[in-house]
């Protein structure tokens, strides 16, 4: 893979990333900023407090989507950017599973974008969903581990950014479980970085007992 590609993979996943539906869906749906509310947050759980199931379950699935097509178009880009820019040095992927690293590098700068969004004065969300829709397109075995493992930490504690964390964290460890590259571990290990970074002000509320609980039982309804 030439360096040209991996920057437009980049630049491509990144502005994709940027493309946060709960801030999407709450301006033009609800007329209202998410992040004006709850946890000031544009994801799907603060997006599930303050405007209900049907409009959360929007979010997470245009979440998720936006890190399918990152992928399907980093794909694109690695095919055609020789034919189209010639060689300006190539990135040797020799040593490890070239499909797997274009994957890895796309849906780490959707997360990043989807966190730090351009279109939205890069104030997004916790990369939660967009994090899960990566996963499943680099491993399904690792995504259904993670998913299991956050439905029981949330079922047990109720605490939604818990689950976020311990998956954020066991994901580089399956990684390597699974695939015995150091390459892909270390990309995993920096995307674990940034989902923590994320959620930084949830760990300070947990370890003071102040982070709020999800109820499903007791929700907005949709307008």
């Amino acid at each position: 893979m030439s360096y040209i590609a991996f920057i437009l993979i980049a630049v491509v996943s990144y502005l994709l990333g940027s493309l946060n539906f709960g801030v999407i869906l709450s301006n033009h749906v609800k007329k209202d900023d998410v992040r004006n509310h709850g946890s000031g947050n544009a994801g799907t759980t603060n997006m599930l407090r303050n405007y209900g199931k049907g409009i959360a379950l929007m979010t997470i699935i245009g979440d998720m989507l936006k890190v399918f097509i990152a992928i399907a178009v980093a794909f694109l880009i690695v095919r055609y950017t020789p034919a189209l820019l010639g060689s300006t040095g190539e990135i040797s992927l020799q040593s490890l599973d070239a499909n797997m690293f274009i994957k890895s590098l796309a849906g780490f700068f959707c997360v990043l974008g989807h966190i730090f969004p351009c279109y939205f004065r890069f104030k997004g969300g916790k990369g939660v969903a967009t994090a899960g829709g990566m996963v499943f397109a680099i491993d399904w075995r690792i995504a259904l581990i993670l998913l299991a493992v956050f439905i029981i930490i949330v079922a047990v504690t109720k605490y939604v950014s818990l689950g976020s964390i311990i998956m954020a964290i066991l994901y580089p460890v399956f990684i390597y479980i699974f695939h015995r590259s150091i390459v892909l571990t270390v990309i995993a290990a920096v995307f674990t970085v940034v989902v923590i970074a994320a959620h930084k002000e949830n760990i300070k509320k947990l370890i003071h007992h102040t982070e709020s609980k999800i109820d499903f039982k007791s929700k907005k309804k949709d307008k």
